[in-house]
């Protein structure tokens, strides 16, 4: 197996000394956005809290997303360990785990693993805190093939395997905590909840005067994975009513994120269907600079999302002084709090009146826009990497 390492940005880690710390994240599993950013964000907060630690970071060098690691500028104790493997082919991934990066750790003297899919490596001798970010193999409602059932019991079975011999398990919310461990039938002896947080400066945003809402385009925006479950048909099929109230016969709606071929045709077959076409617009996937415009031009975001850990794009759009729409369900209402208007997962009618009221209303809005921005504040990388950093060092203890 062809095993490289680069720091982009940054020279060469000094070698490894004599009772340093070093932490290894295994980011192989990293497949969507939100995962990216999550590995991302941890790594790099991780090790600008702990000069002294070598933190290195695992990614798959074919793996498209992996490689836009290259753009960011890492410390001087960050690595990256590039591997070789097929960027889609589990068993290949599970098998390199097993033995090449169970090699690896051993000979470069690991301290401590951070799994970041609710996994543990078999023969990985070291302590690892798995971080559990996945409802989706204990939520039914968002399985879509007849594969999915399957598939979910293997995942439920490695995460029960984790609970049982991780060092520390951690989830990405209360929710996601209880869900697992009902499901599972046990509690694991230490395990903690590490929220997802903001980039730095997207929280300092808060504190500065929000751009101007009135004067945004008439649009709404929903940002993450497109995927059946997130249910961006749903807010398409709402499309038509909202644009028969007052003021809102040009609204548009904007998907940005990536997007299957075969999901992207038939969210534009549906958009024609009812006449919309033109006001319905998928971008796929952008950069986060791309990211913070659609977030800006918003009069209104939306997440009807029938599966979430956490719901990240919901509060990163808090920070721009735009109004919030969620699925009241999974973790969303616990992350979101007041600060968002909440609608059932199913609820048709109920998302038309929320989405325009909100739009109708500047007084609505403006009552939205100030409790989001009080929420924010609840969420940043720096107290998350820290919290972890405090959970393994007492681990070891």
């Amino acid at each position: 197996m062809d095993i490289a390492t680069h720091s982009p940005g940054s020279s060469a880690p000094p070698a490894a000394q004599s009772g340093e710390f070093h932490l290894l994240i295994n980011g192989l599993s990293i497949g969507s956005g939100g995962g990216y950013t999550v590995g991302l964000q941890l790594f790099l907060n991780i090790a600008r809290l702990r000069p002294a630690w070598r933190v290195t970071l695992v990614l798959i060098k074919d793996h498209p997303l992996h490689r836009e690691i290259h753009d960011e500028r890492l410390l001087p104790n960050c690595r990256i360990l590039w591997t070789a493997i097929d960027p889609y082919s589990f068993p290949i991934r599970d098998q390199y785990e097993r033995h090449e990066l169970v090699a690896w750790v051993n000979r470069e003297k690991v301290s401590y693993v951070l799994q970041l899919n609710g996994m543990i490596v078999k023969g990985m001798e070291v302590p690892t805190l798995t971080h559990c970010q996945d409802p989706w193999p204990y939520r039914p409602e968002a399985w879509a093939s007849l594969k999915d059932p399957l598939v979910a019991y293997f995942k439920r079975r490695a995460n029960r395997i984790a609970f049982r011999h991780a060092a520390i398990v951690g989830w990405t919310s209360h929710y996601l905590k209880d869900l697992m461990t009902k499901h599972l039938g046990f509690v694991p002896r230490r395990g903690e909840v590490f929220y997802n947080g903001i980039q730095q400066e997207w929280l300092d945003r808060v504190n500065q005067p929000f751009p101007a809402w009135d004067t945004r385009p008439m649009e709404i925006a929903t940002v993450g994975n497109v995927n059946p479950y997130k249910q961006q048909d749903m807010v398409i099929r709402a499309m038509p009513a909202l644009r028969k109230l007052p003021g809102l016969g040009e609204l548009a709606y904007r998907i940005v994120g990536e997007c299957p071929s075969d999901l992207k045709s038939r969210l534009r077959t549906l958009a024609d269907s009812l006449g919309i076409g033109s006001s319905v617009i998928i971008e796929g996937r952008a950069s986060r600079e791309r990211i913070a415009e659609v977030y800006t031009r918003a009069r209104c975001f939306v997440l009807m999302s029938k599966c979430e850990s956490f719901g990240l794009p919901a509060v990163e759009a808090m920070t721009f002084g735009t109004p919030v729409v969620i699925a009241d369900c999974c973790a969303l209402p616990e992350v979101c709090g007041q600060a968002a208007g909440r609608v059932g997962p199913d609820d048709s009618a109920t998302l038309i009146s929320t989405i325009g009221a909100i739009l109708t209303s500047p007084d609505k809005a403006e009552a939205l826009r100030r409790t989001g921005a009080a929420n924010v504040c609840r969420f940043g990388w720096h107290d998350t990497s820290l919290k972890m950093i405090t959970a393994m060092e007492a681990s070891l203890d």
